[in-house]
């Protein structure tokens, strides 16, 4: 039986490169030759053993150790399962890295990333960190011959980005604070940008963060403190503050309370942030604001359009830059370098893939 290299968490900052057979699709599904997985800020939480996942007794504990994880994955078809239809070996694809039952009322009604019965590549799935990996038919993404596989390795941060713009409603009257110029960040300021805000500040913390909101075209690039960007925001918003703050941090940061300080009475807040703490929020001030605070998971359909022909759509048009969010590509069996580039070189490091 022919094997594949595989990389597993087998503790926290440390993986291991094992071998393991290389599976076959049964039908219904495909099976991709791996090309590029991204490392996702939920990855990093995960490896350094601080993802909320991992506390004893979550449902989600026993998909994390020993597991085959990393969501973000293009790559070439290489087997069909039985009754595959609309896809060819020989096809460069992305994968849609969430799995919904399809049969839920949630569903139903085209809100995937609210399924009951939702499974996640990386998790309930071996996922990309891996020479081959099996996927239904319907989570294959085809891709336009305009997308190299490491762009496409990023689709899935992008389309994250875009479902916060479309929880959050966006539109041309409004003006929009982006907490975090990490690639979520990024992502949710492109989109912003493309759903039409009119003016767009975003926080970032690193000069390379700081030269890639710039050169997606946002109006106002903020420094993290809370002074200095409620400073900024006050005086180009006439002391009102933003319609719409968009959240992406997450950690052990204080953005929650940054966002609530930013936003104009009646305004709303979407984060997307993993949180590795409790996060305390005066909720007076919520009160008093009457500010809506919403979540925003994964992603789904806007209207009739599933959010990730958005997210390739944009990518096509230059109106996300993916290829400089790439700072670092490793090979596989030098996962852990990977990992710790980010967690060591964090003010030069944006996205960090593997590469086949």
């Amino acid at each position: 039986m022919k094997k594949m290299k595989v990389a597993v968490l087998e503790k926290p900052k440390h993986m291991v490169i094992e071998e393991r057979p290389i599976p076959e699709p049964e039908p219904g599904w495909v099976r991709l030759r791996n090309k590029a997985c991204g490392v996702c800020g939920s990855d990093m939480h995960i490896y350094t053993g601080n993802h909320p996942w991992l506390q004893p007794g979550h449902p989600m504990e026993r998909f994390v150790l020993g597991n085959v994880y990393g969501h973000e994955i293009a790559g070439v078809v290489d087997a069909l399962g039985e009754g595959v239809q609309g896809i060819e070996v020989g096809n460069r694809a992305a994968v849609n890295a969430i799995v919904p039952c399809y049969r839920c009322a949630f569903c139903k009604v085209g809100l995937y990333q609210l399924c009951r019965n939702l499974e996640h590549y990386g998790f309930h799935h071996p996922g990309g960190f891996a020479e081959y990996t099996l996927v239904p038919e319907a989570n294959v993404l085809k891709l336009p011959d305009e997308l190299s596989f490491e762009e496409a390795a990023i689709l899935d941060v992008l389309v994250v980005g875009i479902h916060a713009v479309h929880i959050a409603g966006v539109c041309m009257a409004d003006r929009v604070a982006i907490l975090g110029a990490g690639p979520i960040g990024l992502a949710m300021a492109a989109a912003t940008k493309r759903a039409g805000a009119r003016v767009i500040f975003i926080t970032a913390k690193h000069p390379i963060q700081k030269e890639l909101a710039r050169s997606i075209g946002i109006d106002f690039v903020l420094e993290t403190s809370t002074e200095g960007a409620a400073e900024v925001v006050a005086k180009h918003t006439g002391d009102l503050g933003v319609d719409c703050v968009l959240e992406s941090v997450g950690y052990k940061s204080n953005t929650m309370e940054l966002a609530l300080q930013l936003v104009r009475r009646g305004g709303r807040i979407v984060f997307t942030g993993v949180f590795e703490e409790n996060v305390s929020l005066n909720l007076g001030t919520v009160l008093t604001k009457e500010a809506t605070i919403k979540a925003s998971h994964a992603f789904g359909m806007w209207n009739l359009v599933h959010e990730l022909d958005l997210a390739v759509e944009m990518m096509v048009k230059g109106q996300f830059p993916a290829k400089q969010l790439i700072t670092n590509t490793f090979p596989l069996d030098k996962i852990n370098e990977a990992f710790n580039q980010k967690i060591k070189e964090n003010t030069k490091t944006v996205k960090v893939e593997i590469v086949f």
